[in-house]
């Protein structure tokens, strides 16, 4: 099937993780794919899941939603920065300070991507955003940051989704993975380039963070 997204894209390498997780786990039937739309709607045509494209930002009362009515399924909320951080900033706190039992994977690449490349809350020019301070301040079940980039944060990504994903099943909870992405198209550089800056000045300033309780 024709990939659309493009190269060098994070949601692919993030997609690739959390399907081996689910093969691993034994869950891929029990699964429900809540879904933004912007760039994640291009995951769609090849995620086979059971699932639903949300409204910008929306993605997580939606899944409250799916999981309320369906309390055996494992309901994934899938997204990336801006409608995390940007339009669906609220609904994101508030399910941390309700304690909904929710599972969030947010792909930040700092950027509206689908429509030009605009900043968000999380671009390098904004670094003073701290998520995790806000929603640690809310005795959150589960929250982790990792990078794609290389070989071995792509591993430590792999093993903060497993740790996100069992406190879900387990505990249930307010459980979220943060994943900061490259995005080559709209920062117009090569896929090297966008490792090496993530590497380094987004890792510097954003930090690498766990908090598992």
């Amino acid at each position: 099937m024709y990939d659309l997204l493009c190269n060098g894209c994070g949601h692919r390498t993030a997609m690739g993780i959390i399907d081996k997780i689910f093969e691993d786990m034994k869950i891929k039937n029990d699964v429900i794919f809540a879904h933004d739309v912007a760039c994640c709607s291009l995951l769609a045509d090849y995620v086979y899941y059971d699932g639903i494209m949300c409204p910008h930002g929306r993605v997580i009362p939606v899944s409250i939603g799916i999981k309320t009515a369906n309390h055996k399924n494992f309901v994934l909320s899938y997204m990336g920065d801006g409608a995390a951080y940007e339009i669906g900033f609220n609904e994101l706190i508030h399910a941390a300070s309700r304690k909904n039992d929710v599972c969030v994977v947010v792909i930040n690449n700092g950027i509206l991507a689908m429509t030009g490349g605009q900043k968000t809350a999380t671009n390098l020019q904004n670094s003073n955003f701290k998520i995790e301070d806000i929603l640690k301040s809310f005795d959150v079940n589960f929250i982790a940051r990792a990078i794609l980039t290389d070989r071995e944060n792509i591993d430590i990504a792999e093993k903060y989704l497993r740790e996100a994903f069992n406190s879900y099943i387990e505990r249930g909870g307010f459980n979220m993975v943060e994943l900061i992405s490259p995005c080559p198209t709209n920062y117009r550089k090569s896929i090297a380039e966008c490792v090496d800056i993530i590497n380094s000045v987004v890792k510097e300033r954003y930090n690498v963070f766990m908090e598992c309780r």
